[in-house]
């Protein structure tokens, strides 16, 4: 794999970068591909054999067939493209990057080999070279972490570890940058900017600041470098991916998880994405009476806002979970919930696109009673019959409705291969797992008067209970994209914001909510 990625190359750092690379990218997709599985549910063991991943080593005869055939050339035109695309200097900083990163890692494993304790496991050595590799692997690691669907459950469990929290840039980088950004001197445009940031990851740092007009704002600065460096990192982990495929010691299955989380990524530090979200957002809300004037997002200021930098209006609350704090702008936290579910609800159905990232932090409810959406970062996108099908369901399995879970199933374009027994058997294993789903309210609900409950959102157990829903469906031969994993996702977050701010909330009945009303004529 690396002599092919190496031919693509034009200078010998990238080729080493490549080869270098190639490893990682094995080590990744091996580990992934081979890791067991938990059992599938009862009444499906005999499909779940079926569909768990593969991969073999080809003998040398068919990889040079491989090598040789018109897939490999178009690849190597493909890889070509890339390698020009990279800069020269990111290439041989993040070789030395990789090289460091390996001798730290290797160094930690040995010692862990050669102590008492036990050796460390693949996912563990897998985190901690995402850690040291920077800010394109904490990514990788977050992705890994936010998609039960797609990676087994010991790594999505792990890499809940990864960590975001990374040392701030110094005030002249970010004065640069915001400078370079506005092509004008800073005092140009804002008539204070707080030197000490409000937040930072490895992405971006965020900054409060004031316009010469008046208005607070905040300041979403991208990191010095971290654009060329995360193109560099993903085009070539995306490039090793495709020769492995070719190669045949992986299935598709690989190239596609590294494409998704290529376009994942570089759409989240895509800043004129984000921009152009947040107001498509604020227009949906403007379309929607219900929602106008009691659901808002931050205004984007597009004067003062390019690639690297998102200026936005600085909007003054609470996260939604804070049920002590929240009460001190509305005196019905329900209320608050109520709306927000709402305006999610509606976008599933009626937008584009949904927030897929709806956690405490980006769910606020302000001074003024009004709730907020912030951080179009990640969104998803599924079908309207997909969403509606999903409500259909929440709906019809309480209630002991079968035959409507059956067609809930059916519209959801899940079942088409199933019989109808097998469709009954798979709501039945469904049905278990929401059960226990709802068995964790207990502990979230004894929280809820202790105020700032944010530790009550458990972020590994959200993912383990969707891990358990994708391994229900896996039985059956379904495997759900990572945009429904991104949507059930979503919906356990609402359904823990329920237990710790409306506990007797009757969602299934309640016609405050959108999702109990009849549809108005000529809808659906």
């Amino acid at each position: 794999a690396s002599l092919l990625a190496a031919s693509s190359c034009p200078s010998s750092s990238l080729g080493l970068y490549q080869t270098m690379l190639s490893l990682l990218s094995l080590a990744l997709g091996l580990s992934l591909l081979t890791t067991s599985r938990p059992p599938a549910p009862r009444a499906a063991a005999r499909l779940a054999a079926s569909s768990a991943p593969s991969f073999s080593l080809p003998s040398p005869i068919e990889t040079l067939k491989r090598l040789s055939s018109a897939e490999a050339r178009e690849l190597q035109r493909e890889l070509l493209e890339l390698a020009f695309e990279q800069d020269p200097q990111v290439v041989v900083r993040r070789s030395l990057d990789l090289a460091r990163a390996v001798r730290v890692v290797g160094s930690e494993t040995v010692q862990g080999l050669s102590s008492a304790a036990a050796a460390p496991e693949p996912p563990v050595i897998l985190r901690r070279m995402c850690e040291e590799l920077g800010a394109t692997y904490v990514k990788l690691g977050q992705f890994i972490a936010s998609s039960p669907t797609l990676f087994p459950p010991e790594y999505v469990q792990e890499f809940q570890k990864c960590l975001d929290a990374t040392p701030p840039m110094p005030w002249s980088d970010v004065k640069e940058i915001v400078e370079a950004e506005l092509g004008r001197p800073i005092g140009q445009v804002y008539a204070s900017v707080d030197e000490t940031p409000l937040a930072a990851a490895s992405i971006a740092q965020v900054h409060a600041a004031r316009l010469l007009s008046g208005e607070d704002v905040v300041l979403k600065v991208q990191k010095k470098g971290v654009q060329g460096s995360l193109k560099a990192d993903l085009d070539l982990l995306y490039a090793n991916a495709r020769v492995l495929q070719l190669l045949g010691v992986v299935t598709a299955e690989l190239s596609d998880v590294v494409a998704t989380l290529r376009s994942a990524i570089l759409e989240e530090i895509d800043f004129v994405l984000e921009a152009q979200r947040t107001e498509q957002f604020a227009e949906f809300l403007a379309r929607s009476p219900e929602l106008d004037g009691v659901v808002t997002v931050p205004k984007v200021y597009r004067a003062a806002s390019a690639s690297r930098l998102l200026t936005l209006e600085r909007l003054y609350g609470v996260p939604l979970i804070d049920l002590e704090s929240v009460r001190k702008y509305q005196p019905q936290p329900e209320l608050a919930l109520i709306v927000a579910l709402n305006t999610w609800v509606s976008s599933v159905l009626t937008n584009e696109w949904f927030h897929a990232d709806v956690h405490a932090g980006n769910l606020l409810v302000l001074t003024d009673g009004r709730v907020a959406f912030i951080d179009f970062g990640i969104v998803g996108a599924i079908p309207a019959a997909t969403a509606e099908g999903m409500l259909d369901f929440v709906r019809s399995f309480p209630a002991g409705d079968m035959a409507g879970v059956g067609r809930a199933l059916e519209k959801m374009g899940f079942t088409k291969e199933l019989s109808e027994e097998q469709s009954a058997a798979f709501a039945k294993d469904i049905g278990e797992v929401i059960a226990s789903i709802d068995s964790m309210t207990a502990d979230i609900a004894t929280t809820a008067s202790a105020g700032a409950a944010a530790s009550a959102i458990d972020e590994t157990q959200l993912n383990r209970a969707v891990a358990a829903v994708a391994r229900v469906a896996e039985g059956y031969g379904i495997r759900f994209p990572r945009e429904f994993a991104l949507l059930i996702k979503q919906v356990l977050y609402f359904d823990r914001y329920t237990s710790l701010l409306a506990p007797g909330l009757d969602v299934l009945n309640d016609e405050r909510l959108s999702m109990n009303r009849p549809a108005p004529p000529g809808d659906g």
